[in-house]
């Protein structure tokens, strides 16, 4: 086992290793990848499955942020990722806390929002023969989700943890982390995977000037703004180029944030 090197770093807390190496079970390998993903909060509802994580969760400055029902867990990760840009992490417990989450993971999805949805399951041993409350939790998200990632054994934890923040990022859409109680816990050494990011950029010269001929010869050209414009940040931009157009805007479904109602 490697020792880490933690430094806090404009309030978040990095790791000084690159090739982290670790013994210890889901819970030190969350740790390690949530921090190199700046993850601060998660939402849901404490279960028996992680119960002991937050012991490890609380120093490296992750915070569990209790709701009374997984729904509100999942709309909540989805607003926090869409006001920081960041991941937004949900949790809960296998089953029935899980299913209460589907509404805000849809919600999230339709929001382009990167949303990592943690779902503990059953224990292997009891997968099939009606274990502690048992659920088939992958269908349930499938149409919902960018990325699946079941973890089917304990050595490829730090694969399927990392994949799942890259994945929500990259293709700017929910995740899911699907584990079995039983893996939870234990020794295991594994690498921790650094963060991986895709650089995004306005789009290629030929492109763009298309769109400019498009906007030249347009008699009534109309815009609507959405989720491309917050993501870029970019409203200012776009109250620009609609004064220049004099050009009327539309906010597309689940986006009145990309565009002021107030300006005249």
């Amino acid at each position: 086992m490697r020792a880490a090197a933690w430094r806090r770093v404009g309030g978040y807390w990095r790791s000084s290793l690159r090739d982290l190496r670790t013994d210890g079970a889901w819970m030190a390998i969350a740790k390690h990848i949530w921090v190199a993903n700046e993850v601060t909060d998660m939402f849901g509802i404490m279960g028996s499955a992680f119960m002991d994580a937050m012991d490890i969760f609380a120093p490296a400055g992750i915070r569990l942020i209790p709701v009374v029902h997984e729904q509100g867990a999942a709309h909540m990760a989805d607003g926090f990722a869409r006001v920081s840009g960041r991941h937004g992490v949900t949790i809960g417990q296998n089953g029935p806390g899980i299913s209460n989450c589907v509404t805000g993971i849809a919600a999230a999805f339709w929001a382009h929002s990167p949303v990592v949805i943690v779902t503990p399951e059953a224990g292997t041993m009891g997968i099939g023969l009606g274990g502690f409350q048992e659920a088939n939790q992958l269908p349930m998200f499938q149409e919902h989700t960018k990325y699946q990632g079941h973890v089917c054994n304990p050595a490829r934890m730090a694969e399927f943890t990392g994949r799942c923040f890259d994945r929500a990022m990259s293709e700017m859409g929910p995740t899911q982390l699907n584990i079995p109680r039983d893996y939870f816990y234990g020794d295991i050494d594994v690498e921790i995977p650094q963060p991986q990011r895709l650089d995004r950029g306005p789009g290629g010269d030929k492109s763009l000037n298309e769109a400019a001929d498009l906007l030249v010869q347009a008699e009534f050209p109309v815009i609507i703004s959405g989720g491309g414009v917050v993501m870029a940040d970019a409203v200012d931009e776009c109250i620009e180029l609609a004064e220049r157009l004099g050009a009327p805007v539309v906010n597309s479904y689940l986006h009145n944030d990309s565009f002021p109602a107030s300006h005249p």
